[in-house]
């Protein structure tokens, strides 16, 4: 520790040192002017930016127009009058719905679905796969169906709009 305190006092002691100063000041460099406006850049790039938004929306648009105005498949065919061949299109035509429950089928008032345990009500009832209901036997119950087999050991499905 002494020889800190002996290294401070003789620096206390000795005289002070003078710095050359050889170089003169900075003096401030004037801007010279530019070609071009200052404003011109930034007004590019908003412009740039503008552009790409406006043209993004313009593809998603496109996008969803195309798939809102796509046409039902349909087939086509040809046909060949006086040697030439005329592509004749035909339009999809839609399967018929499935045949209707019989008219004295017991309505379906709503389905709890669960993968392992699915029920449903049916006329105020709570049933399940493979319970008997009434003159009915419950086959499946599916999200958004339930597959009962009639007294004619034919299947048929009940839904909500029964």
């Amino acid at each position: 520790m002494s020889l800190i305190n002996d290294a401070l006092k003789q620096a206390r002691k000795a005289p002070p040192r003078s710095t050359p100063s050889a170089l003169p000041p900075l003096q401030p460099v004037a801007r010279e002017p530019s070609s071009l406006p200052e404003w011109i850049l930034p007004s590019i790039v908003v412009v740039l930016v503008v552009a790409a938004i406006f043209f993004i929306g313009w593809a998603v648009a496109n996008h969803s127009m195309r798939t809102i105005v796509a046409a039902p498949p349909s087939e086509v065919e040809t046909q060949q009058v006086a040697n030439v061949t005329i592509p004749v299109i035909k339009p999809h035509v839609e399967e018929p719905p499935p045949a209707p429950a019989p008219p004295d089928a017991p309505k379906l008032q709503g389905i709890f679905y669960s993968p392992t345990t699915p029920s449903a009500i049916i006329d105020g009832k709570i049933v399940r796969p493979g319970q008997q209901f009434g003159q009915y036997k419950v086959k499946a119950i599916s999200k958004y169906t339930v597959t009962l087999i009639g007294p004619d050991k034919k299947d048929f499905q009940i839904g909500m709009e029964n």
